[in-house]
């Protein structure tokens, strides 16, 4: 029964992530351009208008990551078509392309990463579950070599968890290398309480007891995130 339980989660994580995709987002991860997010965010303000008018929805965030400010250029789509269609246009569109030529050699050095992320868990979630986010904290994490599926396995569980107490709990990935565990809240007191509130039951002290006995994954880093725009 076990066996067969994993077999169902490795077509889980590959299914979803390589071909349902379901919440993806696109994001560009900038350190603040001669340390300023205002002058950043005006540059992201041109570009965000020429996407936005393709049909892309697009966010600012602003994230402490283990210290260093950064700010991230989200762009969020229902499906992984969506998607693809946006890049399509994105390719052909001059705008896009002017911007780049005026822009990518001040932001081009400033890029710290970019990426494109999946929900995992949740294979008929769309952009909207994160209408009411305004803050998030996330953590990165590598699962041990063969402990992959016992990885998500273990999310999963999490987030089962989490819900109970109202707190919006979601799985990230590409499919490959590292998994995101982000929790959202409106505020930062909202996610506190319900963080709390969560971690004060019985069910998430046995959890959490037995993750520590038995860990599957490598903790990589954290941050914690808020929206801008």
């Amino acid at each position: 029964m076990k066996y067969i339980k994993k077999i169902s989660l490795v077509i889980l994580l590959f299914g979803f992530t390589s071909f349902a995709v379901s919440d993806n987002f696109e994001a560009w991860d900038i350190k603040p351009i001669d340390g300023s997010t205002a002058l950043t965010f005006s540059i992201f303000d041109e570009v965000k208008a020429i996407q936005e008018n393709l049909g892309a929805k697009v966010e600012y965030w602003q994230h402490d990551v283990m210290g260093d400010n950064v700010v991230s250029y989200v762009i969020r789509f229902n499906t992984g078509s969506e998607w693809a269609s946006f890049k399509d246009k994105l390719a052909q569109s001059e705008e896009f392309q002017n911007w780049i030529s005026e822009y990518w050699s001040i932001l081009g050095p400033n890029v710290l990463a970019s990426y494109s992320l999946n929900n995992v868990l949740e294979p008929s979630a769309d952009k909207n579950i994160w209408k009411d986010a305004n803050v998030v904290h996330f953590s990165a994490w590598e699962a041990f070599p063969g402990r992959a599926v016992d990885m998500i396995e273990s999310m999963q569980k999490s987030i089962a968890i989490s819900k109970k107490y109202d707190l919006d709990a979601y799985t990230y990935s590409s499919g490959l290398g590292q998994v995101f565990f982000v929790m959202a809240g409106e505020s930062w007191s909202d996610l506190q309480k319900k963080i709390e509130k969560r971690n004060a039951s019985k069910e998430w002290n046995q959890y959490w007891t037995g993750i520590n006995k038995d860990p599957s994954g490598d903790f990589i880093r954290a941050a914690y995130s808020v929206r801008v725009n």
